[in-house]
């Protein structure tokens, strides 16, 4: 029997992606759970798996195609499908005199050729200017005019996504005196959905310190004592996960002109990476210990800098936790991603003189500012959530008990 497979959703950033990579093509044999092909978003490549086992039948899409979530991009039956399959029905009821299988048209260079030399009467053996390039690379260079003739590979083999953006960044546009930085696709999803937030999400933005000391002492003891590896964001995610309980519009997110309120916690992060920005979630954060918290974390973290997050680790939170603390920022304001709740502003740990009744007392002190989606959460409501999250942190043994 024939199976479709069909693209997945990428995310809430988008319903299109790109296709960078077959692994198969037809007549190949595949298992549950082998990756079919890669798919790049606006915000990563990702891996799609086969959930049949079978022979694959047909390939509909080929490297470079955009498809949109839900879109059948393959066909996988078994050996006799073969010759019965019929692209125009897709069903492989109709019979055929000869088997119907199409492979996809690629041209010749998107695939690697074996690089040789280029002989000439004149100067003998002379290596090729000319590399190939991967599909993503070429559509990627496509969208920054980058001419890839112009570009040496690093590896002096082909030419890979890499070498585009490190090309364009060296060879910007001189246009009366200034320089134009060509967009790529995910600075462009990012530009799109920022001005989505600020013109149609009414925000407000809340502020408090916390006396950081306790915490400090509670991440110092759990290195020494556990060999646990706990950052100051982990510890901020644990406490959002228990305030949460008692404040559980904070899981909530806007959709369709209706508030959603969900079961479980889900807390977005923030990550920096070259090309711009990605919010990988840890989900169910209420059900985790703070190791959990912290395993799970740094494992997001590594996976959207590689850019091997999966669409299902993406676009599925309630709040989101932006951290400048470690680059010397002590207070700033974020912008709500939508369609969550709120996003938290973290700033750096910065010693102030503080006045405890007698006298001024060096205190290390950090800052959160929430920004909250005004639809769904009011002042005094916010207010209270971040006065129970500064309690947690201040007195953070409140939260293991």
């Amino acid at each position: 029997m024939i199976k479709e497979i069909r693209m997945p959703k990428a995310g809430q950033t988008t319903d299109t992606a790109v296709i960078v990579e077959w692994k198969i093509k037809p007549g190949d044999k595949v298992e549950r759970g082998d990756v079919l092909l890669e798919a790049e978003t606006d915000k990563a490549v990702l891996p799609v798996e086969s959930f049949t086992a079978g022979v694959v039948i047909d390939i509909l899409a080929k490297e470079g195609d955009t498809v949109e979530g839900g879109d059948v991009v393959c066909m996988i039956g078994d050996t006799k499908d073969m010759a019965t399959y019929s692209r125009s029905s897709g069903t492989g009821t109709t019979p055929a005199v000869q088997p119907q299988v199409q492979l996809p048209s690629e041209p010749e260079d998107e695939f690697i050729p074996i690089m040789r030399p280029v002989v000439t009467k004149t100067t003998g053996f002379t290596p090729s200017r000319h590399f190939p390039a991967m599909p993503n690379s070429k559509r990627l260079a496509k969208e920054l005019a980058v001419d890839l003739n112009s570009i040496t590979p690093i590896n002096g083999i082909y030419i890979t996504r890499q070498d585009v953006q490190v090309h364009a960044k060296k060879h910007v546009v001189d246009i009366a005196g200034y320089t134009v930085m060509p967009m790529s696709r995910m600075r462009k999803a990012i530009a799109r959905r920022m001005v989505e937030s600020v013109s149609s999400i009414p925000t407000f933005q809340v502020t408090v310190s916390v006396d950081m000391r306790q915490a400090i002492d509670l991440k110092k003891q759990l290195e020494v004592f556990r060999q646990m590896k706990v950052s100051y964001n982990d510890l901020v995610v644990k406490a959002l996960s228990i305030a949460a309980k008692s404040f559980p519009l904070i899981n909530a997110r806007y959709m369709q002109d209706e508030i959603r309120m969900y079961g479980h916690t889900n807390v977005g992060l923030a990550v920096a990476i070259d090309d711009g920005l990605v919010v990988p979630v840890i989900k169910g954060v209420d059900t985790l210990s703070l190791a959990d918290i912290g395993k799970t974390s740094r494992a997001l973290i590594e996976k959207a800098r590689e850019g091997t997050l999966l669409a299902d680790e993406m676009g599925c939170g309630s709040i989101t936790i932006s951290n400048l603390g470690m680059y010397g920022v002590d207070h700033f304001t974020a912008i709500v991603n939508p369609p969550e709740a709120a996003i938290l502003a973290i700033g750096g740990i910065v010693t102030k003189p503080v006045w405890d009744g007698n006298g001024f007392k060096p205190v290390e002190m950090m800052t959160i500012t929430g920004a909250f989606d005004h639809r769904m959460i009011d002042g005094a409501y916010a207010a209270r959530m971040l006065d129970t999250l500064r309690t947690l942190l201040e007195h953070p043994t409140l939260m293991f008990v």
